[in-house]
């Protein structure tokens, strides 16, 4: 999305760039994006670790406000300021890309409609060397297909003095082993097991040999029964010991997916608001799908790549010594299997995380249908939401078709190729024999050895999908998971009472890459008053609350509350002193009771009643099947708008914080009922509470002590 520029002429470009001391590393880099609003966000990324400062593509998102939407160029400025660049933003024609600095961020207009970044890093001889994040790979392209999209749009940037190098980036292997040491014990069993599994594998080999060499040419019937009996025996063991490892692996990665998922969620609580207002719900939830990938990779793609190798390896023994030319044979196949693995890999790369991002925007596309139910059923879209859903799961099928295909030719591929490979082993090790180089027992033995040569090889070449599938998800989690959370006991402890003000001095405000919201604001809310804030909407009332509850920073001026900066007290505590109604009632699938006194083992019953006896609530609470123990439904979809808002107050009153903030918290009820709400504010009020009104309707103005409209 492109909003916001600071277009500019690029008549001299290089005295922009402000270069302190950077060096570049050498080399380009590529970086693909996790969401299809992601593009700008992978460009600076990359741009940035050309310089040497590797980040993850979720902090930078932050950092440059990327919302469902994508970022404006203004967003990708500021976060690279915030990275330690110096940037702005030009406008130019085609000899401005050869005198601008490389690499340079172009805005693209694509042919569909889209709006598109990439990175410029080389033009030579008529071609552009460009970075496209949409599959993360370099293209070379003429300079002619380039102007047909490009905008004119480009941002140039280098290493200011404020600049470091620094290796941030998610550390995917070093938390994938974290993960495997604390369930090492349970994985080294079950390897332990599917060793001794493969032990009666080649046991079963060396008894074919004795029966062929041994037991049938002496004729002895007695050793024949007895040494079908041990085989008998071996398979027993080999099912036993087949059932105990599947018996630990699906304990193991059930232990994982809690762990996973619960420290996932755990850290999803712990993140700023920003994380959540600029992602689309299903893009959050697709990574619970993706930490059951992680657990597949890990315990069955990994632990079967370690017991394939080591198979191969001892398969590879034991044919060297019954037949070393014949082992040479076997073993000269191993590069073509190599090959088919290589490639595979290669188009996984490209389609696993296409799979990912396409099932995400599915989740969010369904969600969003069931969410907007009464508004496509009133004007009558039902049509327009399924045509939108199902075109997503059509986008998603079509690359798992695609995914599926190549899956099941190299598989097939592989396969095939094992069977010619043992119909020469066959043939080969048939005229050994005729020579007398091999005995018959030899050569069953052996042959019964190349299946066990050949489908850890084939094993090798199909577990690609699995692994690429597995790391791709595993960058997905583990980035949201290194995220920075909220420093909920930094800084000074609040008191329990209320200050005696909380006074803006000239504060000022903008969301990353979007315009200013707020500017040299100055506002006093008092204890013992009633403040009440009026505007227009879009004035930025509501972002008031937003600084008040400190989800946002000022980006300017101070905020204080009893002459303490509210940034150097901590936060927890801080929000413990805030009794917040906001604009949406946030209401969720818990019974009322629940919904009042959120967290609370044992609420106080005789308040909830009191409180909502007050508010008028009372009756239509009683008249419910269950009373209090009435469940709200998902988002509070039981309840009508003006019920949930009522209970969103009754949340606030019960909490009894010195601070009330109420933000149009009256905007769908009729007057009786804000009425009811305005005499139990007055009450808080008298109780020496700062209360904060924010409201468009004039009637709020008749209880405050103090207006301002901004």
């Amino acid at each position: 999305m492109f909003e916001g520029c600071a277009a500019r002429s690029v008549s001299e470009p290089k005295k922009l760039i402000n270069i302190n001391g950077g060096e570049a590393m050498g080399y380009s880099v590529k970086i693909r994006q996790h969401d299809i609003s992601d593009c700008g966000v992978a460009c600076l990324a990359s741009v940035s670790a050309f310089w040497g400062l590797r980040l993850p593509l979720a902090r930078i998102r932050l950092m440059s406000n990327t919302d469902r939407k994508g970022t404006t160029i203004k967003g990708l400025i500021d976060a690279a300021h915030n990275m330690g660049f110096d940037a702005a933003g030009y406008s130019g024609r085609e000899n401005s890309l050869y005198r601008a600095p490389k690499p340079a961020i172009l805005h693209l207009e694509k042919k569909s409609g889209l709006l598109h970044f990439v990175v410029l890093y080389q033009i030579r001889n008529g071609f552009l060397k460009i970075m496209d994040p949409q599959d993360g790979e370099m293209h070379k392209i003429k300079m002619s297909d380039l102007l047909e999209e490009w905008s004119g749009k480009l941002i140039l940037l280098s290493p200011a003095a404020t600049f470091r190098r620094e290796d941030a980036a998610a550390d995917i292997t070093g938390r994938l082993f974290a993960v495997i040491s604390e369930n090492r014990k349970a994985i080294a069993r079950a390897l332990a097991l599917s060793l001794l599994f493969m032990l009666t594998a080649f046991g079963i080999s060396l008894f074919m040999k004795i029966i062929f060499d041994t037991i049938i040419p002496s004729g002895n019937l007695n050793n024949l029964t007895i040494i079908s009996a041990v085989l008998c025996g071996v398979f027993c063991i080999s099912f036993l010991l087949s059932w105990l490892r599947s018996v630990i692996m699906v304990k193991t990665g059930i232990k994982i997916d809690i762990s996973l998922i619960g420290n996932y969620i755990r850290h999803l609580t712990k993140l700023p608001a920003i994380f959540y207002e600029g992602r689309e719900t299903g893009e959050i939830t697709s990574r619970i799908s993706d930490a059951f990938k992680i657990r597949n990779m890990i315990t069955e793609t990994l632990m079967g790549l370690v017991v394939s190798v080591v198979m191969l390896a001892g398969s590879a023994a034991a044919m060297f010594a019954i037949s070393p030319a014949m082992a040479l044979r076997a073993i000269a196949i191993v590069p073509l299997f190599y090959i088919i693995f290589r490639i595979f890999d290669e188009f996984n790369k490209r389609i696993q995380r296409k799979i990912m991002e396409q099932g995400a925007r599915f989740e969010s596309s369904l969600i969003e249908t069931i969410r907007s139910y009464a508004t496509l059923k009133h004007s009558g879209a039902e049509h327009y939401f399924a045509g939108k859903s199902t075109a997503a799961l059509g986008s998603l099928g079509s690359t798992l078709v695609k995914s599926g295909k190549a899956a099941a030719f190299t598989g097939g591929l592989a396969d095939f190729i094992s069977k010619i490979f043992t119909v020469f082993v066959l043939w080969a090790g048939g005229r050994e024999m005729i020579t007398g180089t091999l005995t018959p027992g030899d050569l069953i033995s052996f042959f019964t050895i190349i299946s066990l040569f050949t489908s850890p090889l084939a094993e090798i070449v199909t577990s690609s999908s699995s692994l690429r599938e597995g790391t791709v998800a595993a960058g997905r989690v583990f980035e949201i998971m290194d995220l920075e959370a909220e420093p909920l006991d930094k800084g000074v402890t609040a008191g329990n009472e209320a200050p005696e003000s909380i006074i803006f001095e000239n504060v000022s405000f903008s969301y990353p890459g979007r315009a200013t919201v707020l500017a040299n604001l100055n506002l006093s809310f008092r204890r013992g008053e009633i403040t009440a804030i009026t505007g227009e909407s879009g004035s930025g009332k509501s972002t008031i609350v937003t600084l008040i509850t400190r989800m946002r920073n000022p980006g300017g001026g101070i905020i204080s509350a009893g002459g303490v900066n509210i940034s150097h007290i901590n936060l927890r505590s801080w929000r413990v002193n805030l009794a917040v109604v906001p604009q949406s009632p946030g209401l969720f699938d818990g019974t009322i009771t629940e919904n009042i006194a959120p967290g609370e083992e044992e609420p106080d019953l005789g308040r909830i009643v009191e409180i909502c006896s007050d508010l008028g609530i009372l009756g239509f609470l009683q008249s419910m099947p269950m009373g209090f123990e009435s469940r709200a439904g998902e988002g509070g979809s039981s309840l009508s708008r003006g019920q949930q808002q009522r209970i969103a107050v009754a949340r606030a009153l019960y909490r009894d914080a010195p601070i009330l903030v109420l933000d149009e918290a009256t905007s769908s009820l009729d007057g009786e009922s804000e009425a009811l709400i305005e005499r139990a504010v007055i009450r808080e009020k008298s109780r020496g509470k700062i209360v904060i009104l924010i409201s468009h309707k004039d009637r709020s103005r008749t209880i405050a002590d103090r207006i301002y409209s901004i």
